[in-house]
């Protein structure tokens, strides 16, 4: 079982498309089910954050008394438990906060609650920072206490050092994570429970042994402040539930009988998050009180290696057996190897240093040089040290110290084995479908990508939610219109970017010629101010595209690629053009506002009643589609997305929009929306700049030489991506679309793009 939880946490760490939930998910999951008055709950989630405090704090004394005493023999078991429970803690920690990347999407970006919940998530991802997530604190105490998986990923899913146990919570929320449309209420919930626990108990006692700063230890708190935010984790994780449960009073009335909701899903979340991690910490208690016997440490070590070991040490002899014959017989538990090992002549009783084991045969001349790292030499060395001791192999077990060997041979059978696929198994391939299936324009292999069909697609393509047939689409139609980008690519141009890129100089200059470029425009050419009735037209067909403001970045939410060296730029524009968490500064209300003021009064972005809105013409849904379509492969499509994300915030700097600012003020209208982009979208220190920043360092770190993956394939798709803005017309940029396309691999097999 333990095995699952590995393996379902590797694979919910992807950006791709999200897990299936099967029964076995769901029965793991909160409850969809519940169903609360918004009143009710706000006062059950008060009473269950004392609890959750209280447990806290009682259970992290408790763990306090499991450690080792921190002098004499006992500082070095004392030391390798701390690095046990840090490690066992790394699943969750590595991740925190993970769990709320996808809450956002362009369908729900106006709404209080998932604004809320971007500022807390911002704060998580230290947004405006590079390697400023939680992550990158809990990486550094890692790597002061010298441990090696230090990445969220294969090395630490697979690694021989963390209980498969650890993996479950941390597992269970980045798949919920994946499937917010389900599980908003229930991660709000769980979000409010762990800021409310703060350090995990275990981690807490782990840090208090390691006697770690107060500024280290405050760096781990999931409740409190982080540097540069003026509230608390507990205080931003507050109000995204009240925005939620404020959400919910409006529709609790309308609930028809034995139908969820929000607030009963919230409490759902909270109770599930605290039963989790108080079971968590129980089995992580018991174990590591367990590890504290003298014979574990090098029985789950061996343990561990058996199976690669059973291939070799046919002719050692073991107390008259092939050492090879002991390995493969490790099931038999620890008490008949351990004794035989330390008896043999490998093994000088309390004297490691003397020990044959430890000296010639991991020796730079000894046959197993290199076979065991620092820690494991050290782990031996403890345990030979402590033969003669009390408990250990080499003493008659007195009373009640019989059962703790009967506990360490029951304990093996969850301890992981190397090289063995239990350790990171597939998940099973009759995985049920995605609850959250496409509506039913998306059922044929190849569909259609017409106007109309992208019109069709628009609102699907505003969730999170996924399926094959909606993916189909979305990478047909992003390859279909990038391959028409690349027709003339190379055709002298002043609108486009230069053919080769400056690794010298990088973008800035450029940038600011092309800014120069638009001033000029401005000042040179007389504003042709539009009718009344042409400016309400234009702005409205534009609401397709600017009501997703950000969506071609939505997929930079993601925890890996949020604070990551080209990412968080890019989750930084993102995060501007939402507002910053503030509604009044949220760009598609403020563009709604503005439409009010026309007289238009558009259906909520994500309904069905928008994308038939009457007034909207098909073409108008063309480029949003495009965005919400490329913006699902951000691996795949990395240069692409980089390249549209530069066009965008510089095409209307110092230029267009100053046009429609004298338009807007010439017919009476708020000029609050071009004014706002004029200037955060500026090529000092502005959404430009960045764009153009996030594109110097994914290319700096290319090789320069020719060929796949470089510098000069990669810039020349950042410059097909620049040009999707306003991609080039005619039969043969279309014909050369559509024979691109048709050569494309199928989404399912894209290779994956450097990491950000």
């Amino acid at each position: 079982m333990s095995s699952r939880y590995r393996t379902l946490y590797l694979r919910a760490l992807s950006p791709g498309p999200p897990l299936p939930l099967t029964p076995e998910d769901r029965r793991d999951l909160p409850s969809t089910e519940a169903s609360e008055d918004p009143g009710d709950a706000a006062r059950s989630l008060r009473s269950l954050a004392e609890e959750a405090v209280r447990w806290s704090a009682e259970e992290s004394e408790r763990f306090t008394d499991v450690f080792p005493a921190a002098t004499g023999q006992e500082a070095d078991a004392r030391q390798e438990t701390v690095r046990r429970v840090i490690r066992n803690c790394a699943p969750f920690a590595l991740s925190a906060g993970a769990w709320l990347q996808w809450l956002s999407s362009p369908g729900n970006s106006e709404t209080e609650p998932v604004l809320r919940t971007l500022s807390l998530y911002a704060t998580d991802v230290g947004v405006g920072m590079p390697l400023a997530d939680r992550g990158t604190d809990f990486r550094e105490l890692l790597r002061g206490h010298g441990i090696a998986e230090e990445q969220p990923g294969l090395q630490l899913a697979g690694s021989e050092y963390v209980d498969g146990f650890s993996f479950r919570l941390p597992a269970l929320l980045l798949l919920m994570s994946r499937h917010p449309d389900a599980y908003q209420a229930q991660l709000l919930g769980a979000d409010l429970c762990l800021r409310h626990i703060g350090v995990l108990p275990p981690l807490a006692a782990a840090l208090r042994a390691a006697r770690v700063r107060d500024d280290e230890y405050a760096a781990l708190d999931l409740g409190g402040p982080r540097p540069g935010a003026g509230a608390s984790g507990r205080e931003l994780s507050w109000a995204a539930v009240h925005a939620l449960l404020d959400a919910a009073r409006p529709r609790s009335a309308e609930r028809a009988s034995g139908e969820g909701d929000d607030a009963g899903r919230a409490v759902s979340g909270f109770r599930w998050a605290l039963r989790e991690v108080r079971d968590w910490s129980e089995r992580l208690h018991q174990e590591t009180a367990l590890s504290l016997h003298p014979d574990y440490g090098v029985w789950r070590l061996i343990h561990t290696r058996a199976r690669q070991a059973a291939a070799y040490h046919s002719r050692f002899l073991l107390d008259g057996r092939p050492l090879s014959e002991w390995f493969a017989d490790v099931d038999a538990g620890p008490t008949p190897f351990l004794t035989a090992l330390a008896r043999s002549r490998l093994v000088r009783p309390g004297k490691p240093e003397a020990s044959p084991l430890l000296r010639s045969l991991i020796g730079p001349k000894g046959p197993m040089f290199r076979i065991f790292t620092e820690e494991e030499i050290s782990l031996l060395s403890r345990w030979i040290r402590r033969l003669p001791d009390p408990g250990s192999v080499l003493t008659a077990p007195a009373d009640g110290q019989e059962e703790p060997r009967r506990d360490l041979h029951r304990a093996q059978a969850q301890w992981p084995v190397q090289g063995s696929k239990s350790a990171l198994s597939a998940l099973p391939a009759e995985a049920h479908p995605a609850a959250d299936s496409a509506p039913a324009p998306f059922t044929a292999r190849r569909p259609p990508l017409t106007h109309r069909a992208a019109r069709s697609a628009y609102t699907p393509l505003l969730s999170r939610a996924d399926s094959p047939a909606l993916r189909d689409f979305a990478h047909a139609y992003a390859t279909r219109w990038l391959a028409r980008c690349r027709y003339a690519l190379n055709r002298p141009s002043r609108s486009g970017l230069p053919v080769v890129w400056d690794r010298e100089n990088g973008l800035r200059a450029w940038l600011a010629r092309a800014h120069d470029q638009h001033a000029e425009g401005f000042e040179e050419n007389h504003v042709t101010l539009p009718s009344r009735a042409e400016l309400v037209d234009s702005t409205l067909q534009l609401a397709p595209l600017i009501m997703i403001d950000g969506g071609w970045l939505q997929a930079f939410t993601d925890y890996r690629l949020a604070s990551s060296r080209v990412g968080h730029f890019l989750f930084r524009t993102y995060w501007d053009e939402l507002g910053n968490g503030e509604p009044e500064l949220n760009h598609p209300r403020i563009y709604r506002e503005l439409l009010r003021q026309m007289g238009i009064d558009l259906p909520p972005t994500a309904s069905r009643a928008f994308t038939d809105w009457p007034e909207l013409r098909d073409e108008s849904f063309a480029m949003p589609v495009f965005w919400l379509s490329v913006s699902r492969f951000p691996d795949e499509f990395t240069p692409e997305i980089l390249g549209l994300n530069l066009a965008m915030e510089l095409s209307g700097v110092g230029g267009s929009y100053r046009n429609a600012r004298v338009a807007l003020r010439h017919h009476g209208f708020s000029t609050q929306f071009v004014d706002l982009h004029n200037t955060i979208d500026n090529v000092a220190t502005g959404h430009s700049a960045w764009a153009a920043d996030a594109i110097d360092n994914y290319l700096s770190d290319l090789p320069g030489t020719p060929g796949p993956g470089g510098e000069a394939e990669a810039w020349e798709r950042v410059r097909v991506g620049y040009r999707s803005l306003n991609p080039p017309t005619g039969r043969l940029a279309e014909l050369r679309a559509v024979l691109s396309s048709r050569r494309r691999t199928p989404a399912a097999a894209q290779p994956a793009r450097p990491s950000l």
